[in-house]
Order: structure tokens, then C-alpha cells, then sequence
């Protein structure tokens, strides 16, 4: 399996949102190209994103910082991040931590869109 790899494209329900599908794994030799390619849909307008995390089989500090910082980027603007499906180890390393409490995690896209409607405006 590649280290990372990602898949987007836009909600189909209302608000919209930018759907990353992730994989592989997020550490410190990774994550800069996660934060590229969030950074590029941010860029674009898209101050809604869900991050399907389901893929994932590893994510580091690194990684959860880099969700942290997007989170935050994404706030300030008005916007908002939900995650998608983590799998039960990437749910153990977020749980363990504490993250599962400030990130908004959803099991169904539709859950994460309403997730999302709850935040705006």
C-alpha cells in the first residue's frame, strides 16, 4: 500500500462540502501532502470538509496536528471539518487522546453533512 493517498469531490447534500477520502497513513513524512491538498480546496472557497478516514490504517501526531490546524483554519472562516469513519484503530489512537471529544466523527456521509448543517450559519 502507497504511504498516503487521497481521492475528492463535492457533497451532493446541502451545505456543501469537499469529501477527501484518505488512505494509508499520515505521519511526519506524509502529512505535508495532506496539508497541500487541503490547503489548495481552502484556497479554492471550500471552507467545508469532510475527511472519510475510513482508509486510514495510521495516523500520527503529525496528523492529528495537521487536522487541528485545519479545523482551526477552517473555523475562522466560517467553515467547519467532520470525520468520516475511522477505522477501530485510528478511533483508539483519537479516543486515547482526547480527540474524540473536540472533532466532530460521523458514520455515514449524510451524518457528517448534517453534522456540518449544524455548524453553519
Amino acid at each position: 500500500m502507497k504511504a498516503f493517498s487521497f481521492d475528492s469531490r463535492e457533497s451532493t447534500g446541502e451545505p456543501k462540502c469537499m469529501i477527501f477520502e484518505l488512505r494509508g497513513y499520515i505521519d511526519a513524512h506524509t502529512v505535508i501532502e495532506f496539508e497541500k491538498a487541503v490547503q489548495q480546496v481552502i484556497e479554492g472557497g471550500n471552507q467545508n470538509i469532510i475527511l472519510d478516514i475510513s482508509g486510514l490504517s495510521y495516523i500520527s501526531s503529525a496528523g492529528i496536528g495537521a487536522m487541528m490546524g485545519l479545523a482551526r483554519k477552517l473555523s475562522a472562516n466560517k467553515g467547519d471539518l467532520v470525520l468520516l469513519n475511522p477505522s477501530t484503530k485510528v478511533f483508539a489512537i483519537l479516543e486515547g487522546l482526547g480527540f474524540t471529544k473536540i472533532f466532530k466523527i460521523a458514520s455515514s456521509e449524510d451524518e457528517a453533512v448534517e453534522k456540518m448543517k449544524g455548524s453553519s450559519g
